[in-house]
């Protein structure tokens, strides 16, 4: 079993200094995150690799108005049905307008981000689909 530990944090209108978000990446099939919220207890989120399980774990984190900062949930990173086979879904690209993503511009979605850069998943999913369009439709 391989496992990894990032402390980052979460941003939201009701704290704007942030809550910090402690994560135990496992990355054993099935994937599993394990977070922790501030001092709540940690709570299991599961999926078929590690970047479904970062979607679950932020989606649970909009809930409580919170956006998780890390790369993975930067505006304009997703990952590649390549990047989430070979990576476990750990790694994911960032994308741009008009160019073809490289290997130069894959990031590891547990790296810390910006909490401007972040936004939510269905923010997220409308910005890729209009890369995707503009640059290959």
């Amino acid at each position: 079993m391989t496992e990894s530990h990032y402390d980052l944090l979460a941003c939201g209108n009701d704290d704007p200094s942030g809550v910090e978000v402690a994560l135990s990446i496992l990355s054993e099939n099935p994937a599993m995150i394990i977070a922790r919220v501030g001092g709540d207890e940690g709570q299991r989120f599961r999926g078929v690799d590690l970047f479904d399980c970062l979607l679950s774990l932020r989606g649970a984190l909009e809930e409580r108005g919170l956006l998780l900062c890390c790369q993975g949930a930067r505006r304009t990173v997703g990952p590649s049905g390549m990047t989430r086979q070979m990576s476990n879904g750990r790694l994911a690209y960032v994308l741009r307008l008009g160019v073809r993503a490289s290997d130069d511009d894959l990031v590891d979605i547990f790296a810390p981000a910006d909490c401007a850069d972040v936004a939510s998943i269905a923010e997220q999913k409308a910005e890729i689909r209009k890369i995707f369009r503009t640059s290959f439709g």
